[in-house]
């Protein structure tokens, strides 16, 4: 008997794969974490207090009740806005994660006391090793799929919101180091030291690294070689040849360009080329 009903493809827009870390942390007013990069995605919400948060050449200042979605490879530090704050942090890799628009988010009461749960409930069910997932506990296989399930059900909840934060550039210092970043960013097709990035910059030397140091926790031509890399990446990743992506990025020898990238990638350039 032929089907007579409709079919209505459902494309799930978000599906958690696996967990890296989820804990709860009472920050102290002095805290301050330099920073970090990776392929998964991080969710920070802050439950008290108030931090500040870079994100790539973003900064922002959250309150409690904020949270911010850092998707991955994007660059991310945090410290504590002269109070004391406290944040739930889990991070993740996940299929169809939906492209992000926004990446910061006002979360309503009960928003925020689900993120409180969930991480209550994600201590009943998975083993925590400091702030790592190191497991499922034993017969919790089936609780743990519901907390994970609950978890993509509040994230796009919240992805669904309207409600989204400006960059909050609350000192002469970060908007300095937005205009450092800019300006690192239009150098990417060649190399560049540091005089002649203080000078586009219109700043010192000293003011320059003492800006990228702050919010990055690196130094400033560390931190602009960090992006050249990343933009090979990128540009291997669309199908350029290593041989031009090195030209892109101003490397002369493509040999040099290969071994810079594989100290970076701890991948070859080559294994990064979309195949045809």
């Amino acid at each position: 008997m032929p089907n007579v009903y409709e079919e209505c493809p459902i494309d799930t827009l978000l599906s958690i794969k696996s967990l890296f870390t989820f804990f709860r942390r009472a920050l102290p007013s002095d805290f301050h974490f330099g920073g970090e990069s990776h392929d998964f995605t991080e969710v920070v919400c802050v439950i008290g207090g108030r931090v500040g948060i870079t994100a790539d050449k973003n900064i922002y200042v959250l309150s409690a009740g904020q949270l911010i979605v850092h998707a991955p490879d994007e660059f991310h530090a945090i410290w504590s806005d002269n109070e004391a704050a406290e944040i739930v942090i889990f991070s993740f890799r996940a299929d169809a994660f939906p492209p992000l628009e926004k990446n910061v988010f006002t979360l309503n009461s009960k928003q925020i006391a689900e993120v409180c749960n969930l991480y209550k409930r994600a201590g009943e069910v998975f083993t925590l090793s400091d702030i790592s997932v190191t497991g499922i506990r034993p017969h919790k296989g089936a609780e743990a799929a519901v907390v994970i399930k609950q978890l993509e059900i509040l994230l796009l909840d919240i992805l669904a919101a309207e409600t989204a934060l400006i960059p909050h550039y609350s000192s002469q210092s970060a908007e300095n180091y937005v205009r450092i970043v800019n300006a690192m960013e239009e150098a990417l097709g060649g190399p560049l030291n540091i005089d002649r990035l203080a000078a586009k910059c219109n700043l010192s030397v000293s003011a320059v690294e003492k800006t990228v140091h702050r919010y990055m926790g690196c130094g400033a031509i560390a931190y602009f070689n960090n992006l050249r890399m990343k933009r090979a990446a990128e540009l291997l990743e669309a199908g350029s040849s290593v041989k031009q992506t090195a030209l892109a990025l101003g490397f002369s020898c493509q040999n040099y360009f290969s071994s810079a990238f594989k100290k970076w990638a701890k991948r070859s350039p080559s294994s990064y080329r979309r195949q045809e």
